[in-house]
């Protein structure tokens, strides 16, 4: 699993946000979040291998007062911040009417060897 990612979930894990790895089997009340990797961003080949690959994630952040939004883009930046240096964005800022929460979407990258298998979280999908 790369290290930084590691690093990325378990700071996320030490917020007052809960975080949980690519879904929750039942979503909390309040804020929460959802960290994983996607896809493979690029990658370093050499001598007909595959020698290290950047991977691409996101972080997603659901809260329901738009009064939280700073609160929250300040935990979660300061922690990419941290973790990835300058390899993330923030992709979206939305409100989904369906749900009647507001939703923030950052992608980022880190750097690895494979593709992490999810925890086994009780709360995780």
């Amino acid at each position: 699993m790369p290290e930084a990612y590691e690093a990325l979930v378990a700071a996320l894990k030490l917020t007052d946000i809960p975080f949980a790895e690519y879904g929750w089997k039942t979503r909390p009340q309040g804020t929460y979040g959802v960290v994983q990797l996607e896809m493979e961003a690029g990658s370093l080949d050499g001598n007909g291998e595959k020698l290290d690959r950047a991977w691409e994630g996101s972080i997603d952040v659901f809260f329901r007062l738009l009064s939280e939004r700073d609160d929250v883009m300040e935990t979660v930046e300061e922690i990419l911040t941290e973790v990835c240096g300058d390899s993330w964005t923030m992709n979206s800022l939305q409100h989904e009417s369906s749900t009647g929460l507001f939703h923030v979407e950052w992608v980022f990258q880190v750097i690895g060897e494979h593709v992490p298998e999810p925890e086994d979280d009780d709360d995780a999908v």
